[in-house]
């Protein structure tokens, strides 16, 4: 399984409440044509008490994910006619992007819920196996936790074919942690980014998901 993961800041001309409508329709609906995609889901960055201060800092207000069974499939995706005309509408919404190109690791399997109390885990910095491990050691058999997804980079590049300017953050690390309550959540709030330098370094994101394929 090969994952494409965008880190996005919408266009600073228009509002969260119009980058959010865009991106699920008409842009959604497209993306969700694409041929060969086996999962796809959008990630819209909400307010959150866990949200720390890095996050604010990075801006990243969307992040979607579209699973492909193969790169052959990623490659057929991302040659068609489908994601040029999903490049150009891209640029009515989106101001900043970039691109993961990752395998994505299900360790504990997350519910089948439509509204996951779900967190995105964002380590800045040259990619890091040790993060990732530190990361999963703390957080993947928590109690309250019922899902965790560990996402092993292989690339981060600008997205293909885009006009749309870079997002110049470069990712260390990645991960999805799901828990069975908001109160769950809250109770291990403060183990989330890890301590020391991890701590620092660390982005916490509350994304409220829209399964979409």
């Amino acid at each position: 399984m090969i994952a494409a993961i965008s880190l996005m800041r919408r266009r600073p001309d228009i509002s969260l409440a119009q980058f959010r409508k865009h991106w699920l329709d008409p842009h959604g609906v497209m993306t969700a044509e694409l041929p060969g995609v086996s999962f796809y889901i959008q990630s819209h960055c909400i307010g959150s008490p866990v949200t720390n201060a890095l996050a604010e800092q990075l801006g990243i207000e969307g992040i979607p994910e579209l699973w492909f069974d193969s790169y052959e499939d990623r490659r057929i995706a991302y040659t068609s006619p489908r994601i040029a005309e999903c490049n150009i509408d891209s640029e009515q919404f989106v101001g900043a992007v970039t691109r993961l190109v990752t395998e994505p690791q299900v360790i504990v399997k997350p519910p089948a819920v439509e509204k996951p109390v779900k967190v995105i885990l964002l380590a800045t910095g040259t990619p890091d196996v040790a993060w990732a491990d530190r990361a999963e050691a703390r957080l993947a058999r928590w109690p309250g936790v019922t899902g965790y997804v560990r996402q092993k980079l292989l690339e981060q590049a600008p997205a293909p074919h885009s006009k749309i300017p870079e997002l110049k953050i470069p990712v260390a690390g990645f991960a999805e942690v799901i828990f069975e309550s908001e109160r769950a959540l809250q109770q291990n709030a403060g183990t989330l980014s890890g301590n020391g330098a991890d701590a620092d370094r660390t982005a916490i994101y509350r994304v409220e998901d829209y399964r979409l394929v």
